[in-house]
Protein backbone atom coordinates (compact mmCIF):
# COMPACT_ATOMS: atom_id res chain seq x y z
CA UNK A 1 0.00 0.00 0.00
CA UNK A 2 1.18 3.43 -0.45
CA UNK A 3 0.01 6.64 1.36
CA UNK A 4 -0.62 10.16 -0.86
CA UNK A 5 -1.10 13.43 0.77
CA UNK A 6 -3.85 15.19 -0.51
CA UNK A 7 -5.55 18.69 0.27
CA UNK A 8 -9.07 19.80 -0.16
CA UNK A 9 -10.15 23.53 -1.06
CA UNK A 10 -13.35 25.61 -2.15
CA UNK A 11 -12.84 27.32 -5.42
CA UNK A 12 -14.27 30.65 -6.82
CA UNK A 13 -15.39 32.14 -3.07
CA UNK A 14 -13.44 34.03 -0.35
CA UNK A 15 -15.72 31.63 2.20
CA UNK A 16 -15.35 28.26 3.46
CA UNK A 17 -18.16 25.61 2.31
CA UNK A 18 -19.24 27.98 -0.33
CA UNK A 19 -17.91 27.51 -4.05
CA UNK A 20 -17.09 24.68 -5.77
CA UNK A 21 -14.83 21.73 -4.12
CA UNK A 22 -11.66 20.37 -5.44
CA UNK A 23 -9.51 17.75 -3.96
CA UNK A 24 -5.37 17.74 -5.01
CA UNK A 25 -3.49 14.57 -4.96
CA UNK A 26 0.25 14.38 -3.94
CA UNK A 27 2.99 11.90 -4.51
CA UNK A 28 0.76 9.44 -7.30
CA UNK A 29 4.03 9.16 -9.62
CA UNK A 30 3.79 5.63 -11.34
CA UNK A 31 -0.09 4.85 -10.36
CA UNK A 32 -2.21 3.66 -13.47
CA UNK A 33 -5.29 6.03 -14.77
CA UNK A 34 -7.58 3.46 -13.18
CA UNK A 35 -6.10 3.73 -9.73
CA UNK A 36 -6.27 7.87 -10.35
CA UNK A 37 -9.75 7.32 -11.55
CA UNK A 38 -10.60 5.55 -8.78
CA UNK A 39 -9.36 7.89 -6.44
CA UNK A 40 -11.05 10.43 -7.50
CA UNK A 41 -14.61 8.54 -7.75
CA UNK A 42 -13.90 8.26 -3.53
CA UNK A 43 -13.59 12.19 -3.04
CA UNK A 44 -16.71 12.03 -5.46
CA UNK A 45 -15.97 15.97 -5.81
CA UNK A 46 -16.79 17.59 -9.59
CA UNK A 47 -13.04 17.49 -9.96
CA UNK A 48 -10.09 16.12 -8.77
CA UNK A 49 -6.41 16.66 -9.70
CA UNK A 50 -2.69 14.78 -9.81
CA UNK A 51 0.63 17.06 -8.75
CA UNK A 52 3.30 15.86 -10.56
CA UNK A 53 7.13 17.07 -11.43
CA UNK A 54 7.12 19.13 -14.48
CA UNK A 55 7.36 17.81 -17.85
CA UNK A 56 7.67 20.39 -19.71
CA UNK A 57 10.04 23.12 -20.08
CA UNK A 58 8.64 26.35 -18.62
CA UNK A 59 6.02 24.78 -16.52
CA UNK A 60 5.80 24.45 -12.56
CA UNK A 61 4.24 21.37 -12.32
CA UNK A 62 2.41 19.01 -14.69
CA UNK A 63 -1.38 18.34 -13.23
CA UNK A 64 -3.71 15.74 -14.37
CA UNK A 65 -7.67 16.64 -13.89
CA UNK A 66 -10.63 14.02 -13.25
CA UNK A 67 -13.94 13.88 -13.10
CA UNK A 68 -15.59 11.12 -11.81
CA UNK A 69 -16.12 9.65 -14.32
CA UNK A 70 -12.76 10.55 -16.49
CA UNK A 71 -9.67 12.86 -17.61
CA UNK A 72 -9.87 16.07 -18.87
CA UNK A 73 -7.83 17.79 -20.70
CA UNK A 74 -8.47 21.46 -18.99
CA UNK A 75 -11.05 22.93 -16.43
CA UNK A 76 -11.34 26.24 -14.16
CA UNK A 77 -11.87 24.99 -10.44
CA UNK A 78 -9.68 22.68 -10.37
CA UNK A 79 -6.37 24.78 -12.37
CA UNK A 80 -7.33 28.12 -9.92
CA UNK A 81 -7.50 25.90 -7.05
CA UNK A 82 -4.60 23.77 -7.61
CA UNK A 83 -2.17 26.54 -8.17
CA UNK A 84 -3.29 27.92 -5.02
CA UNK A 85 -2.84 25.29 -2.91
CA UNK A 86 0.81 24.58 -4.49
CA UNK A 87 1.22 28.03 -3.03
CA UNK A 88 -0.59 27.91 0.04
CA UNK A 89 1.00 24.96 1.04
CA UNK A 90 4.28 25.89 0.36
CA UNK A 91 5.01 23.26 -2.33
CA UNK A 92 5.83 25.75 -4.74
CA UNK A 93 7.37 29.06 -2.77
CA UNK A 94 7.33 32.98 -4.07
CA UNK A 95 10.90 34.13 -4.06
CA UNK A 96 11.58 37.46 -1.83
CA UNK A 97 11.09 39.42 -4.85
CA UNK A 98 7.67 37.75 -5.88
CA UNK A 99 6.77 38.55 -2.28
CA UNK A 100 8.21 42.18 -2.72
CA UNK A 101 5.99 42.54 -5.46
CA UNK A 102 2.64 41.04 -4.28
CA UNK A 103 1.96 38.68 -7.19
CA UNK A 104 3.74 35.67 -8.76
CA UNK A 105 2.74 32.68 -12.00
CA UNK A 106 2.33 29.71 -11.44
CA UNK A 107 2.13 27.59 -15.05
CA UNK A 108 0.63 24.24 -14.84
CA UNK A 109 0.93 21.70 -17.27
CA UNK A 110 -2.03 20.84 -18.40
CA UNK A 111 -3.27 18.02 -20.92
CA UNK A 112 -4.83 20.75 -22.91
CA UNK A 113 -1.01 22.68 -23.14
CA UNK A 114 0.79 25.01 -20.36
CA UNK A 115 -1.35 27.16 -18.28
CA UNK A 116 -0.40 30.42 -16.59
CA UNK A 117 -2.22 31.10 -13.51
CA UNK A 118 -1.13 34.51 -11.63
CA UNK A 119 -1.11 34.41 -8.30
CA UNK A 120 -1.94 37.55 -5.98
CA UNK A 121 0.04 37.61 -2.65
CA UNK A 122 -0.33 39.45 0.95
CA UNK A 123 2.92 38.56 2.38
CA UNK A 124 3.67 35.73 0.52
CA UNK A 125 0.37 34.13 1.37
CA UNK A 126 -1.64 33.63 -2.05
CA UNK A 127 -5.27 35.33 -2.03
CA UNK A 128 -6.04 35.22 -5.26
CA UNK A 129 -5.67 33.66 -8.73
CA UNK A 130 -6.13 34.60 -12.74
CA UNK A 131 -5.72 31.84 -15.08
CA UNK A 132 -4.88 32.65 -18.75
CA UNK A 133 -6.30 29.81 -21.18
CA UNK A 134 -4.06 27.90 -23.18
CA UNK A 135 -6.60 28.06 -26.42
CA UNK A 136 -8.98 31.08 -27.76
CA UNK A 137 -12.53 30.95 -28.05
CA UNK A 138 -13.85 28.60 -30.85
CA UNK A 139 -17.60 28.71 -31.61
CA UNK A 140 -19.64 26.53 -33.37
CA UNK A 141 -23.71 26.45 -33.65
CA UNK A 142 -24.78 22.84 -33.67
CA UNK A 143 -28.76 22.91 -32.59
CA UNK A 144 -30.79 26.03 -34.10
CA UNK A 145 -33.91 24.97 -32.80
CA UNK A 146 -34.67 27.01 -30.27
CA UNK A 147 -37.61 25.14 -29.08
CA UNK A 148 -35.85 21.67 -28.74
CA UNK A 149 -32.29 23.17 -26.99
CA UNK A 150 -35.38 25.33 -24.11
CA UNK A 151 -37.09 22.05 -23.50
CA UNK A 152 -33.83 20.53 -22.31
CA UNK A 153 -34.17 22.99 -19.46
CA UNK A 154 -38.25 22.78 -19.23
CA UNK A 155 -38.01 26.53 -20.38
CA UNK A 156 -39.44 28.50 -23.62
CA UNK A 157 -38.24 29.97 -26.59
CA UNK A 158 -39.22 33.29 -25.38
CA UNK A 159 -36.99 32.84 -22.65
CA UNK A 160 -33.87 33.17 -24.69
CA UNK A 161 -32.35 36.82 -25.93
CA UNK A 162 -32.00 35.73 -29.42
CA UNK A 163 -30.77 38.30 -32.61
CA UNK A 164 -26.92 38.11 -32.30
CA UNK A 165 -27.16 36.25 -28.69
CA UNK A 166 -28.67 33.30 -29.90
CA UNK A 167 -27.42 29.78 -27.74
CA UNK A 168 -23.94 28.97 -29.27
CA UNK A 169 -21.07 26.35 -28.18
CA UNK A 170 -17.95 28.06 -27.68
CA UNK A 171 -14.90 26.16 -26.24
CA UNK A 172 -11.67 27.61 -24.83
CA UNK A 173 -10.70 24.15 -24.12
CA UNK A 174 -13.60 22.26 -22.86
CA UNK A 175 -16.94 23.16 -24.85
CA UNK A 176 -20.24 24.58 -23.78
CA UNK A 177 -23.58 25.66 -24.53
CA UNK A 178 -23.68 29.15 -23.84
CA UNK A 179 -27.85 29.97 -24.03
CA UNK A 180 -28.15 33.60 -22.86
CA UNK A 181 -31.74 34.51 -21.14
CA UNK A 182 -33.71 37.60 -20.71
CA UNK A 183 -34.27 37.67 -17.31
CA UNK A 184 -32.50 36.14 -13.75
CA UNK A 185 -35.62 35.29 -13.01
CA UNK A 186 -35.82 32.53 -16.24
CA UNK A 187 -32.33 31.21 -14.89
CA UNK A 188 -33.30 30.21 -11.84
CA UNK A 189 -36.70 28.58 -13.31
CA UNK A 190 -34.30 26.01 -15.60
CA UNK A 191 -34.41 22.72 -14.76
CA UNK A 192 -32.41 19.57 -16.38
CA UNK A 193 -34.93 17.72 -18.24
CA UNK A 194 -32.29 14.71 -19.11
CA UNK A 195 -35.13 12.89 -21.57
CA UNK A 196 -34.87 16.18 -24.00
CA UNK A 197 -31.15 16.76 -22.85
CA UNK A 198 -30.60 13.03 -24.34
CA UNK A 199 -32.31 13.84 -27.34
CA UNK A 200 -31.39 17.00 -28.20
CA UNK A 201 -27.74 17.38 -26.77
CA UNK A 202 -26.77 14.35 -25.82
CA UNK A 203 -23.47 13.50 -27.93
CA UNK A 204 -22.77 16.76 -29.73
CA UNK A 205 -19.91 18.83 -29.08
CA UNK A 206 -21.13 21.12 -26.65
CA UNK A 207 -23.56 18.80 -24.81
CA UNK A 208 -23.27 20.75 -21.04
CA UNK A 209 -25.49 24.17 -21.10
CA UNK A 210 -24.45 27.16 -19.61
CA UNK A 211 -27.62 29.52 -19.07
CA UNK A 212 -26.79 32.89 -18.05
CA UNK A 213 -28.66 36.78 -17.46
CA UNK A 214 -27.40 40.11 -17.10
CA UNK A 215 -28.01 40.65 -13.04
CA UNK A 216 -30.16 43.82 -12.34
CA UNK A 217 -28.46 46.45 -10.17
CA UNK A 218 -31.48 47.36 -8.15
CA UNK A 219 -32.32 43.81 -7.53
CA UNK A 220 -33.83 43.23 -3.49
CA UNK A 221 -32.89 39.44 -3.57
CA UNK A 222 -31.30 38.56 -0.75
CA UNK A 223 -27.15 36.56 -1.74
CA UNK A 224 -24.31 35.83 -0.07
CA UNK A 225 -22.06 39.13 0.29
CA UNK A 226 -19.17 38.10 -1.79
CA UNK A 227 -21.65 37.54 -4.58
CA UNK A 228 -23.71 41.03 -4.97
CA UNK A 229 -22.86 43.40 -7.64
CA UNK A 230 -22.18 40.78 -9.99
CA UNK A 231 -22.63 41.85 -14.07
CA UNK A 232 -24.45 38.13 -14.47
CA UNK A 233 -26.58 35.17 -12.69
CA UNK A 234 -25.16 31.79 -14.07
CA UNK A 235 -25.77 28.23 -14.07
CA UNK A 236 -24.51 25.25 -15.47
CA UNK A 237 -25.73 21.91 -16.15
CA UNK A 238 -23.16 18.53 -16.79
CA UNK A 239 -25.90 15.56 -16.78
CA UNK A 240 -24.30 12.38 -16.94
CA UNK A 241 -21.41 13.72 -14.53
CA UNK A 242 -21.71 13.05 -10.38
CA UNK A 243 -22.73 16.26 -9.68
CA UNK A 244 -25.50 17.13 -12.50
CA UNK A 245 -25.55 21.27 -11.98
CA UNK A 246 -21.62 23.13 -11.43
CA UNK A 247 -21.41 25.39 -8.33
CA UNK A 248 -18.64 27.32 -9.97
CA UNK A 249 -16.74 26.95 -13.87
CA UNK A 250 -14.32 28.30 -14.99
CA UNK A 251 -13.76 26.51 -18.29
CA UNK A 252 -17.40 27.64 -18.99
CA UNK A 253 -17.33 31.39 -18.18
CA UNK A 254 -13.61 31.46 -19.93
CA UNK A 255 -16.03 30.49 -22.92
CA UNK A 256 -18.38 33.04 -21.68
CA UNK A 257 -16.32 35.93 -21.48
CA UNK A 258 -14.99 34.57 -25.24
CA UNK A 259 -19.02 35.15 -26.32
CA UNK A 260 -19.42 38.13 -24.68
CA UNK A 261 -16.52 39.70 -26.27
CA UNK A 262 -17.07 38.96 -29.89
CA UNK A 263 -20.73 40.15 -29.36
CA UNK A 264 -19.30 43.46 -27.64
CA UNK A 265 -18.62 46.00 -30.35
CA UNK A 266 -15.52 47.87 -28.96
CA UNK A 267 -11.98 46.64 -28.31
CA UNK A 268 -10.20 46.88 -25.17
CA UNK A 269 -9.98 45.00 -21.47
CA UNK A 270 -13.75 43.65 -21.10
CA UNK A 271 -14.11 42.43 -17.57
CA UNK A 272 -17.69 40.90 -15.82
CA UNK A 273 -18.09 39.29 -12.57
CA UNK A 274 -20.32 35.70 -12.60
CA UNK A 275 -22.25 34.92 -10.02
CA UNK A 276 -22.40 31.01 -10.11
CA UNK A 277 -24.25 28.50 -7.78
CA UNK A 278 -26.52 30.54 -5.87
CA UNK A 279 -29.31 28.17 -6.75
CA UNK A 280 -27.16 25.01 -5.44
CA UNK A 281 -26.64 26.88 -2.24
CA UNK A 282 -22.77 27.14 -2.79
CA UNK A 283 -22.48 30.67 -4.32
CA UNK A 284 -19.32 31.36 -6.19
CA UNK A 285 -18.20 34.55 -7.61
CA UNK A 286 -15.88 34.25 -11.29
CA UNK A 287 -14.25 37.59 -12.78
CA UNK A 288 -14.10 36.91 -16.29
CA UNK A 289 -11.73 39.03 -18.78
CA UNK A 290 -11.08 39.16 -22.53
CA UNK A 291 -8.42 41.45 -24.26
CA UNK A 292 -9.85 42.28 -27.38
CA UNK A 293 -7.67 44.64 -30.40
CA UNK A 294 -9.18 45.33 -33.44
CA UNK A 295 -11.97 42.66 -33.46
CA UNK A 296 -10.04 40.31 -32.44
CA UNK A 297 -10.22 38.32 -28.59
CA UNK A 298 -6.42 37.30 -28.28
CA UNK A 299 -6.71 36.83 -24.51
CA UNK A 300 -9.24 35.10 -21.74
CA UNK A 301 -8.80 35.34 -18.06
CA UNK A 302 -10.83 33.73 -15.29
CA UNK A 303 -9.98 34.87 -11.66
CA UNK A 304 -11.35 34.12 -8.19
CA UNK A 305 -10.20 33.23 -4.79
CA UNK A 306 -9.75 29.70 -2.62
CA UNK A 307 -9.84 28.54 0.25
CA UNK A 308 -8.02 25.67 1.69
CA UNK A 309 -10.52 23.63 4.04
CA UNK A 310 -8.66 19.99 4.85
CA UNK A 311 -5.30 18.13 4.72
CA UNK A 312 -4.89 14.22 5.10
CA UNK A 313 -3.27 10.83 3.86
CA UNK A 314 -5.00 8.60 1.74
CA UNK A 315 -3.60 4.90 1.47
CA UNK A 316 -3.95 3.22 -2.04
CA UNK A 317 -3.13 -0.30 -3.57
CA UNK A 318 0.85 0.68 -4.52
CA UNK A 319 0.15 0.15 -8.58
Amino acid sequence: MRTLRYVTADVFTPEPFTGNQLAVVFGAEGLSTDTLQAITREFNYAESTFVFAPDTPGTTRRVRIFTPELEVPFAGHPTLGTAHVLVATGEVKPTASEVAAGEMTVVLGENVGPVPVRIRLAQGVPVHGQFTTAQLPEERVEVSDLDALASTLSLSASDFVGGAHTPTAVSCGLPFLIMPLTSVDAVRRARLNMDAWQRVLQGTWAAWPMVFAMESRDSTEALAAHVRGCDIRARVFVPGSTVPEDPATGSANAALAGYLAARTPRDGVLRWDVAQGVEMGRPSRLSIEAHKSHGVISTIKVGGATVIMAEGTLVVPAH
